[in-house]
């Protein structure tokens, strides 16, 4: 009978995927929900939604971003995909 041992993992590889930073914030008037307001570390290509919540006698307007893989800019629900480090998303209201 012969018997085989394999330590460890031939072939096998790491593979790192970057993380991308991601900064959102809301100006007067309302705020964003999902994910909140800050400063947020995502693997790249992740989609994140997005969701703002108007005040009272505000209404949402749109998001202003650097990213171009916003879907839906003029909806207070929307997505971006990140595939790019330092998007910025900033949630505009009026009243």
């Amino acid at each position: 009978m012969i018997m085989v041992l394999v330590i460890g993992m031939a072939g096998c590889s790491s593979v790192t995927i970057p993380q991308y930073t991601i900064k959102i914030s809301s100006t007067v008037g309302g705020s964003v929900t999902t994910p909140g307001e800050g400063l947020f570390r995502y693997p790249a290509g992740s989609t994140i939604d997005l969701v703002a919540e108007a005040d009272r006698g505000y209404e949402f307007g749109a998001w202003v971003t650097n990213a171009d893989t916003i879907a839906d800019a003029s909806n207070a629900t929307a997505t971006v995909t990140l595939n790019k480090n330092y998007y910025f998303v900033i949630a505009s209201f009026n009243d």
